[in-house]
């Protein structure tokens, strides 16, 4: 009996092709219209991450140190607009304390205040200075406005206005608690004498910033998710499953024909010598 050779194997054809459906083109432009916001979210979260965690010196958010000079009386900064759209969050809430720090040329003594707008414009109104405007943490600093006039009536730290104010010679640090208003800093000699010239920097607590970038941080990765699983998912084919090899290329063992029954010469019969019989 002879076995039969095994029939050749070949591979089952490929699965068809998943057509692309109403539901997969909605998944991927959700996707794509998600990632931008997501990248955006990202992007702020890690900005605030880097402020908060290499722009801080003694609790308070600095921005860099810059320089200012005027011929003038006085170094003023544009009208100062601190409003919250929300009656709920005071300005203490997201600010906390602000801080301006200027240092004088030499030996010269200066002076720092802040005031009501309308207080430090009626006192400035007449007065030679520089408006400055952009001082704060995105982009430095430019001077804008030479405005001409006459020296002030008197030295600043004799005027009464001031919410809070320092002078002195060296580095002055005016620390501050803000409000809702319209408020000017302003930085003259404390002798009220002509030619300002200084190196500032101003800085707030920002009692919110940690919990708000981890905030925008978390929310942009989450997002960042969705918007790649809606992306990739429906980019993806299903993959086959691997086929199986046949029985005679080994996956079960090929059965073996019966082995051929052996055969043994008959062994002779003897019989008991009987009384009788011939001796052989």
């Amino acid at each position: 009996m002879t076995a039969s050779a095994p029939p050749p194997w070949s591979a089952p054809p490929p699965p068809p092709r998943r057509s692309w459906g109403a539901g997969r083109v909605v998944s991927l432009v959700l996707g794509i219209l998600l990632l931008l916001p997501a990248l955006g979210l990202l992007g702020g979260g890690g900005t605030l991450l880097w402020a908060d965690w290499t722009q801080r010196e003694s609790g308070f958010v600095v921005s860099p140190h810059e320089s200012f000079a005027s011929q003038g009386y006085a170094l003023a900064s544009e009208r100062i607009d601190l409003r919250t759209d929300a009656d709920w969050l005071p300005i203490s809430a997201t600010l906390g304390t602000a801080r301006v720090e200027v240092t004088g040329r030499g030996s010269q003594e200066v002076f720092v205040g802040i005031a009501p707008a309308a207080d430090a414009s009626a006192y400035l109104g007449s007065v030679q200075r520089t408006v400055i405007r952009d001082l704060g943490f995105d982009q430095p600093a430019s001077q804008v406005d030479q405005r001409p006039g006459d020296a002030p009536s008197g030295p600043p730290g004799d005027q009464p206005f001031w919410s809070a104010q320092t002078s002195g010679p060296g580095t002055q640090a005016l620390t501050w608690d803000p409000a809702a208003g319209d408020w000017m800093l302003v930085v003259m000699n404390a002798d009220a004498s002509a030619g300002v010239v200084v190196s500032a920097r101003v800085g707030a607590e920002f009692p919110a910033l940690t919990g708000l970038a981890w905030g925008l941080t978390i929310a942009g990765l989450v997002l960042t998710v969705v918007a790649v699983l809606l992306i990739v998912l429906p980019l993806r084919t299903p993959r086959p499953l691997a086929p199986s090899a046949p029985a005679q290329y080994g996956a079960v063992p090929y059965p073996r024909p019966p082995a051929a029954a052996e055969t043994r010469p008959a062994e002779p019969t003897v019989r008991p010598a009987e009384p009788g019989d011939r001796a052989p």
